[in-house]
């Protein structure tokens, strides 16, 4: 029992679960900001959310594997929890799945799932070694699930908006990620801020897209008549900000790990504060 249980952790692990949650849970504010209603459309495009970020996570694993085994030994595949070939299997199967199911919603969604399951792939694959292409590629996604859910129903200003604070929120975590990841990245010839360019230069990037993202988060509150209740929760993604370049300002690895998994608060604040704005009467 104790290894079948260790199997499925090590499954979720390497799925990432709470990033395919917030995948999934991005596509239904897409879809609700959009005006979207149906029930068996939300469910749907929170399932393709769900069932990409897992495939990608996994493939992004699989080819990570000889850094991770560097960065982060206790990862599914470096500490042999799972199968580096099975992993690969079952992320192409996901991919295939995920995008299958979006063609029910219309054939926009599908081609949108496609490009998403060719990206993520391609990034896991060869963008992530190009600097900036990898970070800028990963953001995108995040904010491409916002407008998948958008595309569902109606694209409209309020999911672009949505879609742009994503971006912003995500690329800035990337910055960091690198100074997280710098060791593994330098010995697998990884190019990134911090591997070309040094990890001061990695967290003044991250400063400057944060810094921006602030200004982006009181727009919808100032010009597009937004509740209070999304600038509190939007304050409350800006003060996360603040205290992950706080806790990564030393430039040490594992403080910008301690960071990066800070801004996951973040992600689940700017997703509520989205869709929590659009069932408030004001």
């Amino acid at each position: 029992m104790t290894s079948i249980t260790n199997k499925v952790r090590a499954w979720l692990n390497i799925a990432r679960i709470g990033n395919d949650i917030a995948l999934g849970i991005a596509t239904i504010v897409g879809y609700v900001l959009g005006g979207g209603t149906r029930l068996l459309d939300m469910i749907i495009t929170f399932m393709v959310g769900i069932v990409l970020g897992a495939g990608g996570n996994i493939v992004n694993d699989y080819f990570d594997r000889y850094v991770d085994a560097i960065n982060k030994p206790w990862r599914p595949i470096p500490s042999r929890l799972v199968s580096a070939t099975m992993a690969y299997r079952v992320s192409i199967l996901l991919l295939a799945i995920g995008t299958l199911i979006a063609f029910y919603l219309s054939y926009a969604n599908g081609f949108i799932a496609l490009i998403a399951a060719l990206l993520v792939y391609l990034y896991s694959y060869k963008f992530k070694h190009i600097m900036l292409l990898g970070n800028i590629v990963v953001a995108f996604l995040v904010g491409l699930s916002i407008i998948f859910g958008g595309v569902a129903s109606t694209l409209n200003i309020d999911v672009l908006i949505a879609s742009l604070f994503a971006f912003l929120l995500n690329i800035g975590r990337e910055f960091l990620k690198g100074i997280e990841d710098i060791e593994g990245d330098k010995m697998m010839n990884v190019k990134t801020l911090a591997t070309v360019y040094g990890v001061s230069k990695a967290y003044v990037f991250a400063f400057i897209v944060f810094l921006l993202l602030i200004v982006v988060s009181f727009i919808p509150y100032l010009f597009f008549n937004y509740s209070i209740v999304y600038l509190t929760l939007a304050v409350g993604v800006d003060v996360t900000v603040l205290l992950s370049l706080y806790v990564a300002r030393d430039l040490s690895p594992s403080n910008a790990l301690r960071a990066t998994r800070l801004l996951k608060i973040a992600v689940f604040l700017g997703l509520f504060a989205f869709l929590l704005n659009k069932f408030i009467i004001y």
